[in-house]
């Protein structure tokens, strides 16, 4: 935590995890009103496993800024004592040059958390996407599948039927009467008959 690099992977971690419990609870809100128990118990599942494994980078993170506040407080109180004696022109602006720091600080922070907001958001919108097409490509499939079915069992049907036919034509019957017989049969219009398909 005492140089910058230390500094920046720590935050970076904990900015991480924190926008993925942010992205956590988005994704909570918006599936509850469909697996709202599901979501509830996993959501708190994974919050939980998150926040413990964000403790040792907080926990860093307060740490330094602790020790940080304290060697501020330290430097300030030497700053002050040494503003008695430096002449008002130089306190302003050192105090000018302290203030353009923490801006451009504040607006290197702001910009980091923009984007990272702009990712997390952009990942969910490509797995929404992703999803959907799975769906549709599932449907997709068992329409066809559904159709191969009803063209097989038409298949099958016309088998049944013919090879009735022809033992009909065997009997003696001609095949205008023996096709007449089979769709009668399978009309129901003779009593005590049927077809097994």
């Amino acid at each position: 935590m005492e140089n910058k690099e230390e500094r920046k992977y720590v935050k970076d971690n904990a900015l991480f995890i924190g926008n993925m419990i942010k992205k956590l609870d988005r994704a909570r809100i918006d599936k509850a009103r469909d697996y709202k128990a599901e979501v509830e118990k996993e959501a708190g599942d994974i919050k939980q496993r998150l926040e413990e494994a964000n403790k040792p980078f907080t926990l860093l993170i307060d740490e330094h800024k602790a020790k940080r506040a304290k060697i501020l407080a330290e430097e300030k109180a030497k700053v002050e004592a040494a503003a008695l004696v430096l002449q008002i022109e130089q306190d302003h602006e050192s105090a000018i040059m302290m203030d353009k720091i923490q801006t451009i600080e504040k607006a290197e922070r702001e910009q980091e958390r923009v984007d990272n907001i702009a990712r997390i958001e952009s990942e969910a919108a490509e797995r929404a996407v992703q999803q959907e097409q799975e769906r549709v490509d599932k449907e997709a499939n068992r329409i066809k599948q559904e159709a191969k079915k009803r063209e097989a069992d038409k298949v099958h049907v016309s088998k049944v039927r013919t090879h009735a036919k022809m033992a009909l034509i065997g009997l003696g019957l001609d095949e205008p009467l023996a096709k007449k017989v089979i769709l009668a049969i399978n009309a129901g219009s003779i009593a005590n008959v049927s077809i097994n398909y």
